[in-house]
């Protein structure tokens, strides 16, 4: 790439920021095709695109960022609309907005059927609780978890066991040596573990800890045919990878705006399916979540999902996240899809390259997701986070879940190749 089109592109990019981001003149300014095919390779002009989009990422002047599994930075233009309608806000006094639009942006991202089966949550574990504490459980009632949970899939359902007696147990995904099962076999590991008293299965769609990719929607059809409650943490597929709620054939899907789809903080959402609605009943509520309350001592719940979100709502945040996934939607989630592919692929790539000896990877190879996940031969997990931020800016995640000790890298549309060249150099020198 040349000085003069560096240039272009970044003029392009900030004026398009004032005017609305619109990713296909930066193409064209570019000299790049709108829809940039990515997939096993990439080529000069594929990375003018994609450079044009990292300059809205404030975070890649200061850091090697590997965590967007923990915390998505915003581009400068989610940023400035929020910003924008909180001013709005404290100037007029109008606090209101288009809700039933997002939810029906957020019902497009995962394929609902629509924006009626969208509730409103502040992160994943909010919405998990939703369901966890909404369905109707009693006393040595099973339910099934995995032993790599993430806290927000566990917490809720602990709570559940604390009030009401019910069991939880967890279905490994390794053996004993963290070698993942393959999904023929975490799938029979399941069935076998369902008694006659298992009401609910609430796994990950992608595992938090190592990236694995679960077959949900075999869980999901396993659970159906025993008249089980199925429901996927989706903390993470969302923005980064295609999800599609209705083909999968879940129950209910926990997500936010806060990872992969690049939103505001604090602002998350589920997915209920149209059969299952009636069967999660609200257990804490407030103005704007009935069809119906009086002095007769009657309340009717609104028949839609925007029964389990009431009373004021900060609107920059959701202003915010339609910004984000307008964004996203410009460039395509194909490509985003594609292109986390080929960063991912890059990363591991690389990383094989030093193993030997060092350490090997948790992620099994058939998950090609954005996150990738190692475990160390010799070097304490916490001592590589913390010598990979002090020696090269790298911010990556511990894995202490389930025992793994582990290493977490992730990657996101921001990502370059040259990043990732820094970050395995880096890599590399830490480990010796």
């Amino acid at each position: 790439m040349t000085l003069a089109s560096t240039t272009a592109a970044s003029s392009a990019v900030h004026s398009a920021r004032r005017n609305g981001l619109n990713l296909n003149s930066i193409a064209a300014t570019n000299g790049n095709p709108s829809s940039p095919p990515v997939m096993a390779h990439s080529n000069d002009a594929d990375e003018q695109y994609w450079s044009a989009i990292r300059d809205e990422f404030p975070i890649t002047q200061n850091l090697l960022y590997f965590n967007n599994g923990t915390m998505g930075p915003s581009p400068l233009v989610v940023t400035e609309r929020v910003t924008d309608r909180i001013k709005h806000v404290d100037a007029t006094g109008d606090y209101g907005g288009d809700y039933e639009g997002i939810r029906t942006a957020l019902a497009h991202v995962v394929n609902a059927e629509s924006g009626d089966q969208i509730a409103f949550t502040h992160n994943v574990s909010e919405a998990i609780s939703i369901v966890s504490s909404g369905i109707d459980l009693k006393a040595g009632d099973e339910v099934l978890l995995t032993n790599q949970e993430h806290a927000g899939n566990a917490i809720p359902w602990l709570a559940r066991k604390k009030r009401d007696g019910i069991e939880i147990k967890f279905v490994p995904l390794t053996d004993d040596k963290w070698n993942a099962f393959s999904d023929d076999e975490f799938v029979q590991r399941v069935s076998d573990a369902i008694t006659p008293r298992t009401r609910a299965i609430s796994m990950p769609h992608l595992t938090c800890t190592t990236g694995q990719l679960l077959p949900i929607k075999r869980l999901a059809a396993l659970a159906r045919s025993k008249n089980i409650w199925f429901l996927a943490d989706g903390a993470h597929p969302p923005g980064m990878l295609q999800t599609d709620v209705r083909d999968l054939g879940v129950h209910a899907y926990a997500s936010c705006g806060h990872k992969w789809l690049l939103g505001p903080k604090g602002i998350g959402f589920l997915y209920i399916a149209p059969d299952f609605m009636e069967h999660v009943i609200p257990t804490w509520s407030g103005g704007e979540a009935d069809k119906y309350w009086g002095y007769d001592a009657r309340l009717d719940f609104l028949p839609t999902a925007s029964r389990y979100d009431f009373a004021t709502q900060n609107f920059a945040l959701f202003d915010g996240l339609q910004c984000a996934i307008e964004f996203m939607e410009k460039i395509g989630f194909d490509k985003i899809e594609a292109r986390v592919k080929y960063l991912t692929n890059t990363l591991r790539t690389g990383l094989h390259e030093m193993s030997d000896g060092k350490f090997h990877f948790l992620t099994p190879e058939s998950s090609m997701t954005g996150l990738t996940t190692i475990k160390l031969d010799k070097m304490n997990y916490k001592d590589f986070a913390d010598k990979l931020m002090a020696n090269c800016k790298a911010r990556t995640r511990i894995v202490p879940e389930g025992g793994l000790e582990a290493s977490r890298f992730s990657v996101h549309i921001y990502t370059s190749p040259d990043d990732i060249g820094k970050f395995l150099e880096g890599t590399k020198s830490v480990l010796g």
